[in-house]
């Protein structure tokens, strides 16, 4: 490490660590000594979380074992709980919906209502923003007018 002068300005440090030349003004090494202190503590807190998510799933298991028996029965929200205070997802099931959606499309030029019905239904594209599978079971043009 060498101490080093900027041309009358700021004082600096300059130190070499594998192969890579760092240079540090008092503010920029003071901040990253902050930096450092802060993630030294981050990394206590995640310690104590991960021994104390240790602790809880043998408790968990342990509160269910018999001695004289192979198997731990357990109830699927008691699981979900134990995931849920460990800071874990819980455990999730495939759900199914039939939705009904409304729509008003306007601005559809054709030259004539059959027309623009069928425009209609053969641009309408639905589409699921989440993990899943869409199917348009039925789609239908209710009505057909021109706008005035």
């Amino acid at each position: 490490m060498r101490y080093v002068e900027v041309d009358g300005a700021e004082s600096t440090v300059s130190i070499e660590v594998n192969g890579n030349n760092y240079v540090f003004t008092n503010e920029s090494l003071a901040r990253l000594i902050e930096e450092k202190d802060s993630l030294k503590t981050e990394l206590a807190q995640v310690e104590r979380k991960f021994k104390n998510a240790r602790f809880d799933v043998k408790e968990f298991f342990q509160a269910r074992y018999e001695t004289d028996s192979d198997d731990i029965v357990c109830e699927v929200e008691d699981v979900n709980s134990l995931l849920k205070d460990i800071g874990s997802d819980e455990l999730s099931n495939s759900w199914s919906a039939t939705v009904s959606i409304t729509a008003t499309v306007t601005g559809i030029e054709a030259p004539n209502a059959d027309a623009a019905r069928e425009i209609i239904e053969d641009a309408f594209e639905i589409n699921l923003t989440v993990d899943g599978d869409v199917w348009v079971d039925h789609l239908s043009v209710d009505s057909c007018y021109p706008e005035a």
